[in-house]
């Protein structure tokens, strides 16, 4: 199976999932007051959910564009790690195909990808393959959901709102392959989780994605060798 197949026939679950959450968002997006132009435009040009849907949350508190535009900023910080691991798959593309690598980047095509890389594959029609298809499926379930927004309910009432926590999900159970990623997942998880009661959720991607890493490198840490004792 080519690269470009085998994106679509392993990712085919994550882009039928982000069909649901676009959707929602260009639902919500209308309900707030954005035209159908504005929620299109969103995805077209920021294309990071958790980003777009903090965006809508602060509109409706009334917060200034200052406050939207660093809070954005924040939670796309995890953006650099992401990026940083793919680092060593992508410095031989050229800078042109690197920017666009680099502009289809989701939490999603991130982590089909480095499964891919991390299989020992080099080529990378795999992780633009998916990430484009992403792109295509976010975009245009936007504008479905924008377009049709204006006419209907809460969405999350049928709880389509889980869909991209069981997306996350998804995609770390695809990715979990040694006790360390275990690992790794976990303490991220419960340090999300912590930052997120105490408040701290604007920041809790970006600190727990950061620190959930050092788990990894404690795991790995060679021990320190034992001097053989004579027998008594």
């Amino acid at each position: 199976m080519s690269p470009a197949r085998a994106a679509l026939s392993e990712g085919w679950p994550v882009l039928l999932t982000s069909v649901f959450i676009g959707a929602t968002y260009g639902v919500l997006a209308r309900q707030s007051g954005l035209s159908v132009l504005e929620a299109s435009g969103s995805s077209l040009i920021v294309f990071a959910g958790a980003a777009q849907f903090a965006t809508i949350g602060l509109l409706k508190a009334g917060a200034t564009p200052l406050e939207i535009g660093a809070s954005v900023l924040l939670i796309n910080l995890r953006h650099l790690l992401m990026a940083a691991s793919l680092r060593p798959y992508l410095e031989r593309a050229s800078l042109v195909r690197r920017l666009g690598l680099a502009y289809i980047l989701t939490d999603e095509a991130f982590a089909m990808g480095i499964g891919w890389f991390r299989r020992g594959h080099r080529d990378l029609a795999y992780y633009a393959t998916f990430g484009t298809t992403l792109w295509l499926c976010w975009n245009g379930s936007t504008i479905a959901g924008a377009v049709l927004g204006a006419g209907i309910g809460d969405p999350t009432r049928y709880g389509i709102d889980f869909a991209i926590t069981a997306c996350f999900a998804a995609i770390v159970a695809l990715g979990a392959r040694h006790r360390s990623d275990v690992a790794v997942a976990l303490a991220a998880a419960l340090v999300a989780g912590a930052l997120k009661l105490a408040g701290a959720s604007v920041v809790a991607v970006v600190i727990a994605g950061a620190l959930a890493p050092v788990v990894a490198l404690v795991m790995r840490a060679p021990q320190p060798a034992v001097e053989p004792t004579e027998a008594t």
